[in-house]
């Protein structure tokens, strides 16, 4: 590490490539410190998002108008666009302070913030951060400094690595995060789903429910059960795929989850009040 006014820290900046902004998350710098007396960062603002990981020692740190002490094994972050400082909360602190720190950006950073626990709100978790988290991390840093062995995918693979160990959540954060939002899952299930035969007594598995709770609330907050949700998403793909003269009948009934044409023109049939071979004769003449 090199020595600075206040502290001893070195830092890692990495420009990401085109492949790494093509995904949900891309580091932009990482690092790590270990601060002298006089140690002070801010009040200021940052163009990214900035996980730091205390590693010994305690630091304050000040958001909006709260100020908190943060100890070994806490986390906190630092949010675009907003204001934030933070210090060594005792200049005669035995143990000196030491942390981690990792900036990044992506669409779906504050997803996997808000996953660990942290918000714009409450920007820090407490006794989080592990000895594995620091291997993650130290690996992180190695690829950084070795410009050579970069490996964009790697690099990639350790940084989803890396939030996924943090969200370690307790068996009551699971239980409470599969009682969310159930009837979502349900639906985005069978959005991704309807095409691969999927019955509803899967959708029911997925919710962990009876099925006959499922039935009842997807009337009620849906309007259609899971049945006829289900035979919609395969009706509209199949008008899309009618429309398209190179699929015959047959291709679409196997591709949108029919096991022959047969069972595929009875359920056309039955939604739209002609056959799929009259509405693409139909299409195909306007």
């Amino acid at each position: 590490m090199k020595e600075y006014g206040h502290e001893y820290a070195e830092y890692l900046y990495h420009t990401p490539s085109e492949f790494e902004k093509n995904g949900g998350l891309w580091i932009i710098r990482a690092g790590q410190n270990r601060a002298k007396s006089n140690y002070q960062i801010g009040p200021k603002v940052i163009e990214c998002y900035s996980l730091h990981a205390v590693i010994c020692g305690t630091v304050s740190l000040v958001h909006g108008n709260e100020t908190v002490h943060l100890r070994k094994g806490d986390l906190f972050c630092l949010y675009p666009g907003l204001r934030y400082s933070y210090q060594l909360a005792d200049a005669k602190d035995v143990q000196q302070l030491r942390m981690y720190w990792l900036a990044f950006q992506g669409n779906q950073a504050e997803l996997f913030l808000n996953r660990i626990g942290l918000s714009r709100e409450k920007p820090y978790v407490n006794h989080r951060w592990m000895p594995e988290h620091s291997q993650i991390m130290n690996r992180i840093h190695s690829m950084l400094r070795d410009r050579i062995a970069y490996d964009e995918v790697l690099l990639q693979l350790k940084l989803y690595q890396l939030f996924e160990s943090l969200m370690g959540k307790t068996e009551e954060q699971t239980r409470n995060l599969e009682n969310i939002d159930w009837l979502e899952r349900c639906k985005q299930y069978m959005d991704t789903h309807y095409m691969e035969g999927i019955a509803v007594t899967h959708v029911a598995n997925v919710a962990g429910v009876h099925r006959s709770h499922l039935y009842q609330e997807c009337i009620r907050l849906l309007g259609f059960s899971p049945m006829q949700y289900l035979i919609k998403l395969r009706m509209e793909k199949s008008i899309e795929l009618l429309k398209d003269r190179e699929f015959k009948v047959t291709d679409i009934a196997l591709s949108i989850g029919y096991p022959d044409v047969y069972s595929f023109s009875r359920a056309f049939s039955k939604y739209f009040g002609m056959s799929p071979t009259q509405y693409q004769t139909g299409a195909t003449n306007l």
